[in-house]
């Protein structure tokens, strides 16, 4: 009995720890910068261009993001330019799907969220400091 309870309060325990790192999207989020997928575009991998470091991400088996599948990023110095791409890639000049520059960090306490959305004209980037509704 000692034992069922001693594994009951660690599963609990547990549990509590993992739904205090959940953002409304269900995704774990403990970046500065999130690239969220809102398109149906095949995006296999995202690049973040800060002044003073370059960051990239993509699934481990290189499939393309989901709807509503994300990659954080712990930002830099601003401005950042964030790119989208639909292959693996090693060097931003290869040419995005899309890009989009923010020249300043978001307000104390938020993130930004860089969103990519189908337009009109192809793959879309867009930034706020909220989670996109519906995704």
């Amino acid at each position: 009995m000692k034992r069922f309870f001693t594994l009951a309060l660690l599963v609990c325990t547990a549990l509590l720890a993992l739904s205090g790192c959940k953002d409304g999207g269900g995704e774990k989020i403990d970046y500065n910068l999130v690239f969220v997928n809102d398109s149906d575009a095949k995006i296999v991998a995202v690049a973040a261009e800060f002044q003073d470091q370059n960051m990239g991400s993509q699934n481990a088996n290189s499939s393309p993001l989901k709807r509503g599948e994300s990659f954080g990023f712990e930002a830099g110095e601003y401005p950042v330019t964030v790119y989208a791409f639909d292959r693996p890639v090693y060097d931003v000049s290869d040419g995005a799907l899309a890009e989009l520059t923010i020249q300043s960090p978001p307000p104390e306490g938020e993130r930004w969220y860089v969103i990519a959305r189908d337009g009109a004209g192809g793959l879309e980037l867009t930034v706020d400091t909220r989670w996109p509704e519906g995704v």
